[in-house]
């Protein structure tokens, strides 16, 4: 499985899993159109990300 490591790294998908000891409060922030996104920030040593659910795309 591939890490990244550096600030500014991003992974993307459907559904997404976050582990870590904290969480932050839910913080709504702007996204297209009428939809609004939500956004987290989760700390731990290490705090980790991983893709549930990869992104299908249209064809």
């Amino acid at each position: 499985m591939t890490e990244l490591h550096d600030p500014g790294d991003a992974v993307a998908g459907e559904k997404l899993v976050a582990v870590g000891r904290k969480i932050s409060k839910v913080h709504l922030i702007p996204q297209t159109s009428a939809h609004r996104a939500q956004a987290v920030y989760v700390w731990g040593k290490p705090a980790r990300c991983f893709i549930d659910i990869s992104i299908r795309l249209k064809s």
